[in-house]
């Protein structure tokens, strides 16, 4: 057995494939899937949105054996524990969380999503909205780093405040008994200031918040004139079309002078279904070799740059279907994605092991770290071909 490096890979989910509890009478019932997969590409460029494969199918996460199978075949992948969006009903916060946790333990464990919202001036709405916010998150199997409940706040820029918004977020986490927050914010580099305003780390933004690449599709004249007469889609003038390669490796490249950013590994991407006139964003995977480099460098990188107990590598997603950015078993490409997102932990965590060193003294016995050494250099000689990492 390899001595663990505590890698942690977390997925984004979406708990909203439920078809009862609090959470689905808040989104008014109906059936979870049916709005996930209603939409229908209207210009050519847009590619369908996959159906769920028979391995886990059209779940509903009210049933307690079918969480209990999503749970296990993520644990299977190698994945250490979901990311869920905090969802504001009212005055409180629904995550869907009760659904999941009988199945999560030390070795899966649940994260949070919080996008704020404006506040009304003065410290009232925002503390009340505070004390909501983790009356959510509290009770719950945490997925702590450095001994802390992760909480993600999505699209930092909205607080008008951020250093008293984390003050603010840690006293309402003291109240509730958390025992404090792991605080991530979406951001592309550690030099706007939200390190020095109190968050623990930086996590990348996902395609659409952050354009790290120039489009594959540069329309010129010519297509300009096809569009006119019809014989192409005017659309690719307003979406941003991005080359999957070119993505992976700016995101990737010199990523040590970022600074406290953890990397968020992305399949696909097509926000269409949400940009019906235009602007949307599309990012897609030629190859999933390419996925599982992408995942297997951003591990390697976590090892080497991170403190033990903050090692964590982020999967958009485990099932956002609408994005097109899921990892599930598809009827089109059935368990493809799975099996490359469980090859790429593995070969991340061996190549971090020979590049970062023990974590313990010694040598635990039974293992052949020289036969773990050749692989491992094998491994890196294919993580070097054609995708930068």
């Amino acid at each position: 057995m390899i001595p663990p490096l505590n890698l942690r890979v977390l997925a984004f989910f979406d708990a909203r494939f439920q078809s009862s509890g609090p959470l689905a009478e808040a989104l008014g019932g109906g059936d979870p899937w049916t709005r996930a997969l209603d939409a229908y590409p209207a210009r050519r460029h847009h590619s369908p949105l996959l159906q769920p494969g028979k391995a886990l199918g059209r779940y509903d996460l009210a049933d307690a054996a079918s969480a209990g199978r999503v749970v296990a075949v993520a644990r299977a992948t190698g994945i250490g524990g979901f990311v869920l969006d905090c969802h504001r009903v009212g005055g409180q916060y629904l995550t869907g969380a009760e659904c999941l946790d009988a199945w999560c333990d030390d070795d899966f464990g649940l994260a949070f999503r919080w996008t704020p919202e404006p506040v009304a001036a003065g410290g009232d709405v925002a503390a009340a909205d505070a004390a909501a916010l983790m009356a959510a998150v509290a009770g719950f199997s945490p997925l702590a780093a450095d001994g802390r409940q992760v909480l993600v706040v999505n699209e930092p820029y909205r607080l008008p405040d951020p250093a008293g918004a984390v003050a603010l977020l840690r006293q309402a986490a003291d109240t509730a008994g958390l025992g404090g927050l792991y605080l991530v914010a979406t951001a592309a580099e550690a030099r706007g200031g939200l390190l020095a305003a109190g968050f623990d780390a930086l996590l990348d933004p996902g395609p659409a918040q952050w354009r790290s690449c120039k489009p594959a599709e540069l329309l010129n004249g010519y297509t300009f004139l096809q569009a006119e007469a019809g014989h192409a889609d005017g659309g690719m003038f307003d979406d941003t079309i991005m080359s999957y390669p070119q993505f992976v490796n700016s995101r990737m490249v010199d990523r040590p002078s970022r600074g406290k950013v953890f990397p968020r590994v992305v399949l696909d991407f097509a926000d269409w279904p949400d940009h019906p006139g235009g602007g949307a964003t599309l990012l897609a995977s030629t190859s999933s070799v390419l996925y599982r480099r992408f995942l297997a460098g951003a591990l390697v990188h976590v090892a080497q740059h991170f403190p033990e107990a903050e090692r964590l590598v982020f999967i958009d997603s485990w099932n956002h279907w609408r994005q097109r950015s899921q990892i599930e078993p598809t009827t089109q490409f059935g368990s493809t994605v799975l099996d490359e997102t469980a090859n790429g932990i593995r070969q991340g965590g061996y190549v971090a092991l020979t590049r970062v060193g023990e974590p313990t003294p010694g040598r635990a016995p039974g293992v052949d770290y020289d036969a773990i050494a050749a692989l491992c250099r094998q491994i890196e000689e294919e993580l070097s071909h054609d995708s930068g990492l």
